[in-house]
């Protein structure tokens, strides 16, 4: 049926949940769908609590002198959020569609961290105690413009052009009060206020061309260009005098603004074609990268005659894909895959600010930093049953330049920073398998068993010699997702998580696991449903890292919210049915995948 044909009709929902921590959320959308026009519009408001923690055990060992702390926070944040969109079927080939979203919302952290000081062995000799108040509020907007023509059902022209808009102000109040056990050196008492405003601005344009000539030959062709640009102030100001700031001067020591502009243009041709059991696809991407960050310190900032040029960098590079396939029988396939990929650094970890909101230890961003680049290589075997599909695949992906967060001693104090620390190899066995038992039990597992090696490096980092050992490992994770369908109307899922230890860069992640549950009843003809899920059933969500290196170990542990039980109620209206989410046809998988990370089971470090 024509688009233009189709009678007109509508569908929405009303929700509303809360959770056992106090959060709530409501929210309603509605749906219009004609032949000359199709419309959407949802809102709804979030109101979020939970509870988080860290500790860590930090040692300086040629002195052996310890930083250990224990902490808890609290966090709450509510935010307001609409989206709508209009498409206009202005000819039997020609759709324009006009979208956007819009966000207010505010958040609150708290917490009280002692930090205990000492020598091992010998007591701890003072404690400072740093309560932490951190208010914020964000404004966020989204706009995109699309425009298809059909030349017909399988030829398209796509064009995308969008706008989006962040702003978030963060003020940090920190409270120190430091007691020390010699009963010679007085108590003293810190209070730090230090605001942070965050404007980002971006443009995207998306132009994508398909062309399926035959069953045989398909084309398909693209442009994608992205426009960043953010400017980020921290200020700081220091009263020493006094617990509560009433006497406060501006700290210029930690003053810091920030400004980072990023553009990237993407070419890319893909070319699918079959030839009998053999099917190829073959593509390039050609991308241009080119960045230029910004940091200023108190002076620089009121006087232009003594900042720094520019640091710029620009980058050309060109991503090939090959995939391969045949079939062997109607029901089993083999896959031969090549991709060349890229993660590049996000603007946080080019900001060389030095963050001290943890008093054991100073972080701070590196504008040199460049992309890491994975070269995959794969060998898939696909087996299909009538209520079973096995997936094995065996890969290959070596990675150059891989981002790490690094550490380490000057003086008295810890430092981390981001590196593009050495070289990485991944390469092991994955399994998916999916079946459908009884006709009301769906599973999903997937396993993955590899192995993983990172080279060795020595830097020089603010007059520090550096250093982090090569290390490998055999790890492996598994995921199960298990939907049951049951008599009434009712359904269950579970889901369980497992991710054995990991090497990092001058350590190892421990292994963790989560549980996950859900149960969904409709009933009057699914007009009503009410969901119970568990998130985090066993309170096991944590992340724990040991590090060392040239003078000093660590271990850090930290968690966020643990258990958290939620119940929600929908009700569903309308003379259509709901429809599923339609996957966007311009090409994301050719235009984004090569800036994923690679999957390697290997996760970024805290």
């Amino acid at each position: 049926m024509l688009k233009r044909d189709r009678k007109a009709g509508y569908y929405g929902s009303l929700q509303a949940g809360g959770d056992d921590k106090g959060g709530y959320n409501l929210s309603g959308n509605l749906n219009y769908s004609s032949g000359l026009f199709d419309a959407y519009a949802n809102v709804g408001f979030r109101h979020r609590e939970h509870d988080g923690g860290a500790w860590s055990r930090q040692v300086y060992t040629s002195t052996k002198k310890y930083q250990n702390y224990d902490t808890k926070n609290d966090n709450d944040g509510s935010n307001f959020f609409s989206r709508a969109g209009v498409t206009w079927h202005a000819t039997r080939k020609d759709d324009i569609t006009l979208s956007g979203m819009a966000m207010i919302g505010s958040h609150d952290d708290s917490s009280n961290t002692p930090y205990h000081y000492g020598t091992v062995g010998a007591g701890q000799d003072s404690c400072k105690s740093r309560k932490t108040i951190s208010n914020s509020d964000m404004r966020m907007f989204y706009g995109e413009l699309n425009y298809r023509h059909n030349f017909s059902g399988k030829h398209y022209l796509d064009f995308t052009l969008s706008r989006s808009q962040w702003r978030m102000n963060n003020d940090n109040y920190y409270q120190d009060s430091t007691t020390f056990y010699d009963q010679v050196t007085p108590s003293s008492y810190d209070y730090l206020y230090r605001p942070m405003h965050i404007r980002n601005n971006s443009w995207e344009v998306k132009l994508d061309y398909e062309n399926e000539f035959s069953e045989k030959l398909k084309l398909q062709a693209g442009y994608n260009g992205e426009f960043n640009h953010e400017n980020s102030p921290q200020e700081s100001f220091a009263d020493s005098s006094d617990f509560n700031g009433k006497t406060l001067v501006e700290d210029k020591t930690y003053f810091n603004r920030f400004i980072y502009d990023q553009d990237i243009h993407a070419l890319y041709a893909t070319v699918t074609s079959r030839f009998g059991k053999l099917g190829v696809q073959a593509g390039l991407r050609g991308e241009y990268w080119k960045v230029n960050t910004e940091s200023y310190d108190y002076d620089q900032e009121h006087d232009a005659a003594l900042r720094n040029p520019k640091f710029s960098k620009d980058y050309f590079q060109l991503f090939p894909s090959l995939f391969v396939s045949y079939s062997l029988t109607k029901t089993q396939e083999i896959q031969i895959n090549y991709t060349r990929r890229l993660q590049r650094p996000w603007g946080g970890q080019l900001n060389n600010f030095k963050n001290t909101s943890d008093a054991s230890i100073v972080s701070f961003g590196n504008p040199q930093l460049t992309p890491e680049y994975t070269n995959a290589f794969e060998m898939n075997y696909i087996k299909n049953w009538d209520n079973h599909t096995l997936s094995l695949s065996a890969y290959y992906r070596p990675t150059s330049d891989v981002i790490q967060q690094i550490r380490y001693r000057k003086g008295n104090l810890m430092y981390s920073t981001s590196e593009n620390v050495s070289n990485s190899l991944s390469t092991g066995l994955e399994m998916v398998l999916k079946d459908k038992l009884f006709r009301i039990l769906d599973l999903t597992t997937t396993a993955n068993l590899f192995y993983y090696k990172l080279d060795g490096f020595d830097y020089i980092i603010d007059g520090q010699n550096v250093t982090g050992k090569s290390d490998d490992n055999f790890s492996w994770n598994a995921r199960m997702m298990a939907n049951l369908i049951l008599p009434y109307a009712l359904s269950f899922q579970l889901t369980g998580n497992y991710n054995a230890r990991q090497v990092v860069s001058q350590g190892y992640r421990k292994s963790n696991y989560s549980v996950d549950l859900g149960l969904r009843k409709t009933f009057l003809d699914k007009k009503y449903a009410i969901a119970i899920t568990a998130r985090d059933l066993l309170n096991s969500r944590s992340w724990q890292t040991v590090t060392s290196g040239d003078g000093f170990t660590r271990d850090q542990k930290n968690w966020r919210s643990g258990r958290t039980v939620n119940l929600t109620f929908t009700y569903s209206f309308g003379n259509m049915k709901s429809k599923k989410p339609q996957k966007s046809q311009n090409q994301r998988q050719q235009n984004e995948g090569e800036d994923e990370q690679p999957m390697n089971g290997y996760g970024n470090d805290m």
